[in-house]
């Protein structure tokens, strides 16, 4: 893919494929390029209030929803939801310890979610069979499904919503609402009920502040993307197998046998750092990331030719390209976690990713709740299995399965993952196992003392 170039249809589009170009149109210039363009299924019918700043053009609700999410993130950066995750990365590996990994897929799913959950409303699901989480995650793969533009003929030809009746797109669309929210009003009684016998989330904290109600049901949808790297990062385990040694090798040192990493070590377990950067960076979840809209004329530069944007053109930073250009990242198609550290094996300083966005509209919990989840989910991992093929045999085929990394591997227009595959968890030890077992135990899981953020002084 070439570094950037326009493609004519009833607006311009850009596609960037060039970091530095990203930074310089989509930061430098952030005043100009910070809007969303309108997705008409997704504005008029799926997501007719806007619930979802993420995709709202910029305006003063869109502000209101960074600003209040920035105040949450802030108490991630100062720890405090240390403790939840790592309750919840602990029960994940016990779980992949009693399975041996036979259900390692949806084990991601249940970590990912509940940390989510757990932390905004109160809702903790120990075993990932839980009616509300599935109903969570149901929900969030359809507004997924629903806000891809070929999801409805309405997003092509916006003017057929000038026909009246029950049309098809309208029906899926109010069914979809009427299911969210139901789904909504569950956890936010959840929430409220919990505040009440002293049990501080993130909901009931918007809702103590008297905020608009769309700003706590952004909070259901905030782990999908987590969980996509997850599958990704197991699948690298068993493609690239060869840089898990030296990955084991750093956290035994530092950590030894008779613990579980935690986010003490963090700074001394670089490697397991670049393994988290190179997951992100190897298969990014959403491959051409999210437009957006400029608001005013510019001229941009780029390799000695000017480009004019004209006001309303749509600009992707295609996560994809960046991630795997080659004069950035060789042998791009690759995991190779040494790539993120400099010759004295410490991280490069000069460590930059299109995984969280860009300027105004760029994810604010980068290097927080979605990084830090990776993190120890990761760290734990490596420190208590040895990864492997399975045996299986591809129910499609009856043939053995075929592990691939290619385009056919990953499914998802918005977002992309893994497809389902199986895999083989063994303890490291059974003195390892144990120790899961034990810390498990031993661990507190109230969520009254694991949630201490908002408290009252």
């Amino acid at each position: 893919m070439r570094p950037s170039f326009l493609i004519q249809s009833m607006q311009p589009v850009f596609l960037i494929g060039d970091i530095r170009l990203a930074k310089e149109v989509l930061e430098k210039r952030s005043a100009k390029f910070s809007s969303r363009p309108t997705i008409p299924y997704v504005r008029y019918h799926v997501d007719p209030v806007q619930v979802y700043w993420g995709l709202r053009k910029q305006d003063e609700t869109h502000f209101i929803g960074r600003k209040l999410t920035a105040g949450l993130m802030a108490a991630v950066r100062a720890g405090e939801t240390g403790p939840l995750q790592q309750f919840e990365a602990l029960l994940n590996i016990t779980h992949l310890i009693d399975d041996g990994g036979k259900n390692w897929f949806d084990h991601m799913d249940r970590v990912s979610a509940s940390m989510v959950l757990a932390a905004a409303f109160g809702l903790h699901c120990p075993t990932g069979q839980e009616p509300d989480l599935k109903e969570i995650i149901a929900c969030t793969a359809e507004f997924i499904r629903l806000s891809a533009p070929s999801a409805s003929i309405m997003n092509t030809i916006p003017l057929l919503d000038i026909i009246p009746g029950p049309m098809p797109w309208r029906k899926q669309a109010q069914t979809y609402r009427k299911r969210e929210d139901a789904l909504y009003d569950k956890l936010i009684t959840r929430a409220l009920a919990g505040e009440a016998s002293g049990m501080n989330t993130w909901a009931a904290a918007f809702a103590r502040e008297d905020k608009p109600e769309g700003d706590q049901r952004r909070l259901m949808n905030q782990f999908a993307g987590t969980a996509h790297s997850m599958h990704t990062f197991i699948l690298a385990c068993i493609l690239y197998p060869e840089w898990i040694p030296r990955a084991q090798r750093e956290i035994d040192v530092i950590v030894g046998e008779d613990r579980l990493p935690s986010f003490k070590d963090r700074p001394h377990l670089p490697y397991i750092e670049a393994i988290v950067r190179e997951t992100l960076r190897w298969r990014p979840v959403a491959r051409f990331g999210v437009p957006h809209q400029s608001t005013a004329d510019d001229v941009v530069e780029y390799k000695g030719k000017e480009y004019f944007i004209p006001k309303g053109s749509v600009i992707y930073a295609v996560s994809w390209a960046i991630e795997h250009e080659q004069e950035r990242f060789q042998n791009h198609d690759l995991f190779q976690p040494e790539r993120f550290l400099d010759d004295t094996n410490n991280l490069k300083a000069d460590y930059e990713t299109s995984a969280f966005g860009f300027g105004r509209r760029g994810n604010v919990s980068r290097d927080s709740f979605a990084e830090r989840s990776l993190w120890i989910n990761i760290a734990m991992i490596l420190w208590t299995f040895n990864i492997r093929r399975s045996d299986e045999s591809d129910p499609k085929t009856g043939l053995p399965f075929k592990y691939d990394d290619s385009d056919l591997a990953f499914s998802g227009e918005i977002t992309s993952a893994p497809v389902k595959f199986p895999a083989v968890f063994e303890p490291r030890s059974m003195q390892r196992a144990e120790v899961v077992r034990q810390e498990w135990a031993e661990c507190e899981k109230d969520l009254n003392v694991l949630l201490p953020w908002h408290k009252e002084q």
